[in-house]
């Protein structure tokens, strides 16, 4: 078994990148993905623990793009939905996209704190220090989950999800934007650095069928290799339309369970909700994808 999308404590899991590589061993999965938000700090962590317990453990990254650029697919501007891009095989050397990524830490940091700033201008007494201890201490990467955790405590709210709904949700009291990469260069970062960009969860686009084909198209012009076709929380049968997308534009059909540890415990591994199973041809596609890179000329 394997998974091509998990997340850590780097970004907005609950398990450290060598804590997952243990969970991942102990699900029985040959091969995991580390595949953290605009992040890829934690992936050295990985694969040197991958190497001790003898899973293979892929680079990764999933960052988020303003799809605004692209059309207007008729979306009010508060509830355009994020879209997300795989990227497989990062270099753990220097290379352009980690340098990319390591701007984009620096910009959600400045964000952290204007929420923060916020959140007190709305009455509660949020401090910086208290949302940083909740997503690991000093250095960690801080997400709107720690926020929500945090707002729960203050009992500004009465769980989790109302922390999203009434204040950090796209259009919330405070929701701040955030530096976003458009589609296209994003893509080219990652091709940049030898690394294999996928569309994430494509169903989360809020697309139909059609529309989404044609979407596609366009991230394909951009150097799109492959598409989830496979993810823990769509049934065989839902996952099945997707799949036939990739098929069809003759992209990768990759996947996995979008694990994220006991910040969202309905995503257990192996597999997810639905107990989805990526099939080995998946990986072996990426590392073909991310050898015709590294042979490309310039």
């Amino acid at each position: 078994m394997i998974d091509l999308h998990a997340h850590t404590t780097v970004s907005d899991g609950g398990d450290s990148p060598a804590g997952l590589v243990t969970k991942a061993a102990a699900a029985g999965l040959a091969a995991i993905a580390v595949t953290d938000h605009d992040n890829d700090a934690g992936c050295a962590e990985a694969v040197a623990a991958g190497r001790q317990l003898d899973v293979e453990v892929i680079p990764g990254v999933e960052i988020s793009c303003d799809i605004a650029d692209i059309e207007d697919r008729g979306f009010h501007p508060s509830a355009r939905p994020t879209m997300h891009l795989l990227g497989y095989f990062i270099p753990l050397s220097d290379n352009p996209l980690s340098a990319a990524l390591a701007e984009l830490q620096e910009a959600r940091l400045w964000r952290n704190h204007v929420i923060v700033k916020r959140l007190n201008e709305l009455g509660i007494p949020v401090t910086f220090e208290e949302v940083e201890n909740e997503a690991g201490g000093p250095g960690a990467q801080i997400g709107r989950p720690h926020f929500a955790e945090v707002l729960v405590r203050h009992g500004a709210v009465a769980d989790y999800q109302s922390a999203f709904d009434d204040y950090l949700a796209k259009g919330a009291k405070a929701y701040i934007t955030r530096k976003l990469y458009r589609p296209g260069e994003a893509t080219e970062l990652m091709i940049e650095a030898g690394v294999v960009p996928v569309l994430a969860h494509p169903f989360t686009l809020q697309l139909g069928l059609d529309e989404l084909g044609r979407f596609v198209d366009e991230l394909v012009e951009a150097g799109l290799k492959g598409i989830e076709g496979y993810h823990g929380d769509l049934t065989e049968l839902e996952q099945e339309p997707y799949r036939d997308i990739g098929k069809r534009k003759g992209l990768i059909v990759s996947g996995g369970s979008d694990y994220h540890g006991d910040m969202r415990p309905d995503r257990a591994l192996p597999g997810g909700k639905c107990g989805v199973n990526v099939p080995q041809e998946a990986l072996d596609e990426l590392k073909s994808a991310c050898a015709a890179l590294a042979g490309a000329p310039g």
